[in-house]
C-alpha cells in the first residue's frame, strides 16, 4: 500500500534573528500546536507552556530546518501540544554566512535561537488575563495596545518545559552548548543595537503578536455569541529585518569592532580572546552612552530537557567540528555540558547501523551518562536503523520512542 504524501505543518512565524557570534542573519521558524487555537491536543489536557528547539544536520551535506527527521520531531511534538522552534545554522538554506570549520560560531547560532525561544515561550499569554477583560461590543485590540507588561506577567508564571534538541550535526552542537543560565546571561541587560538586544526585542514583539491574536480571538468569540461577525486572523506570519533602527545597529557594530581592535593590544586579553565566549565573571563592556532598551528584570527560568537523535561520534564529529572535541593534551572537564545533560531529563535515540556514528561508542557514551550521580539520561538503540532513518519500519520506531519519552517530560 502506497504511503500518503507528507504535508509538513505550516509555521506560525517565519523570521530572522542575528547570531550573537557576529550578527550573521539566521532563518527561524516557530510552530504553534492546535491547542493554542482552542483545539485540544492528543492528551486531551489543558495547554501548559511547553516548547522544543530542534537543530538540523550538517549544512554542507544539505542539512537545514526542512530536514525530514527534523520534520518528524516537529510533527510528533506539535500533535502533543508543544510549541516547536527550528532554525538554520549559518550557511544552511537561506541563512547567511558559511559553515565554520570549528563549530564555535554554530554554538552561538544555537545559543541565539535558544535564548530567543526561551524568552518567547515565557512571555506568551495564551489566555486573556483579568486586566484584559472586555465587553463584547469592543472591537478587537490593535498591536499598539499591547505592552511589555504582558510579557512581564508571563515571566512570573510557572516555568515552562523546554526541550533543547538536535539531530546529527545539530546534536553535536547541542552536546557542547554551555548550561542555559550561561546562554541567557548576555540577555539580562542587553545594550541597544546589539544582537542580544535584537533577539530579545523580537521575542517580545512576536510574543506580543501572539498574545494579541489570542485576545482578538477571545473578543471574536464573544462577539459571535451575540450574533456578530468575528474577524479573520492570519495563521502564518513572515518577518524579516531588524527591530532596532539601522543607525543604532550600525553604531553598536562599529563600537564592538573598535573595542575588539583595541583589546588586541593587551596580551593578557588577547590570549583570553582565543575563546569566543566571555567568562562568567567578566562584566560586559559597553559604550559610555549605552541605553538598555529591553531588560529582563526577573530572570527567565524553564525546566530544561535534552533530545539527541543520531549523535555523531569520532572521527566524523572531529571532522565536522574539530575544535569541539577533546584535545589529546587536556583532560575532560568536570561539570561541563556533557555532565549537565545527564543531570536533566534527556534522551538519545540512535541506530545500530549508523554509517556516521559508531553504535559501540554511542552506547558507551550513553552508559557513562546514565552512571552519573542523579542521572536522568535515557537512550534508545533502534535495531536496523541508519543515520537517515529510511530503513523499513525504523521511522515508526523513532516516532514511538519520541512519544514514550514525551509523556514523561510533559509534566
Amino acid at each position: 500500500m502506497a504511503q500518503k504524501p507528507r504535508h509538513p505543518p505550516e509555521p506560525h512565524y517565519s523570521f530572522t534573528i542575528p547570531s550573537v557570534h557576529d550578527d550573521t542573519t539566521l532563518d527561524c521558524r516557530v510552530y504553534h500546536p492546535p491547542a493554542l487555537s482552542g483545539e485540544s491536543d492528543e492528551s486531551g489536557a489543558s495547554w501548559k507552556k511547553r516548547g522544543i528547539v530542534m537543530a538540523h544536520p550538517y549544512a554542507p551535506m544539505g542539512g537545514s530546518y526542512d530536514d525530514r527527521v527534523v520534520g518528524i520531531v516537529v510533527e510528533e511534538f506539535l500533535k502533543r501540544g508543544w510549541i516547536v522552534g527550528t532554525f538554520n545554522f549559518r550557511g544552511a538554506h537561506g541563512s547567511k554566512g558559511h559553515t565554520s570549520w570549528s563549530g564555535k560560531p554554530e554554538l552561538d547560532d544555537y545559543s541565539s535561537f535558544a535564548a530567543f525561544f526561551l524568552h518567547y515561550v515565557c512571555y506568551l499569554q495564551p489566555s486573556p488575563t483579568p486586566d484584559t477583560l472586555f465587553t463584547p461590543e469592543q472591537s478587537p485590540v490593535s498591536p499598539q495596545s499591547h505592552t511589555l507588561s504582558d510579557s512581564t506577567r508571563a515571566r512570573n508564571e510557572e516555568p515552562p518545559n523546554v526541550v533543547l534538541g538536535g539531530y546529527s550535526y545539530g546534536s553535536l552542537i547541542l552536546k557542547h552548548l554551555p548550561p542555559v543560565p550561561t546562554i541567557l546571561q548576555p540577555f539580562s541587560n542587553p545594550t541597544t543595537g546589539t544582537a542580544a538586544d535584537e533577539i530579545l526585542l523580537r521575542a517580545h514583539n512576536l510574543a506580543g503578536q501572539s498574545n494579541l491574536e489570542w485576545t482578538n480571538l477571545a473578543k471574536d468569540q464573544a462577539r459571535e455569541k451575540r450574533g456578530k461577525h468575528g474577524h479573520e486572523h492570519n495563521l502564518s506570519v513572515t518577518m524579516g529585518g531588524e527591530e532596532t533602527s539601522p543607525e543604532k545597529r550600525r553604531r553598536s557594530r562599529e563600537f564592538r569592532r573598535s573595542f575588539e581592535g583595541n583589546r588586541s593590544l593587551d596580551l593578557k586579553t588577547r590570549l583570553r580572546s582565543l575563546s569566543h565566549r566571555r567568562r562568567p565573571d567578566e562584566a560586559p563592556i559597553m559604550p559610555p552612552d549605552a541605553i538598555h532598551s529591553v531588560s529582563s528584570s526577573s530572570p527567565i527560568t524553564a525546566a530544561i530537557r535534552y533530545l539527541l537523535i543520531s549523535p555523531l561520534t569520532p572521527p566524523i564529529s572531529t571532522l565536522a567540528a574539530p575544535t569541539l572535541g577533546p584535545k589529546f593534551w587536556s583532560r575532560p572537564k568536570e561539570g561541563g555540558q556533557q555532565d549537565d545533560i545527564g543531570k536533566h531529563p534527556a534522551l538519545a535515540i540512535y541506530g545500530d547501523q549508523d554509517i556516521f556514528s559508531s553504535a559501540k561508542k554511542t552506547r558507551a557514551w550513553a552508559e557513562q551518562l546514565k552512571a552519573g550521580s542523579g542521572s536522568q539520561f535515557r537512550s534508545v538503540e533502534v535495531e536496523g536503523a541508519g543515520h537517515f532513518w529510511v530503513e523499513v519500519g525504523v521511522e515508526e520506531k523513532l516516532r514511538v520512542a519520541l512519544r514514550e519519552w514525551e509523556v514523561g517530560v510533559r509534566v
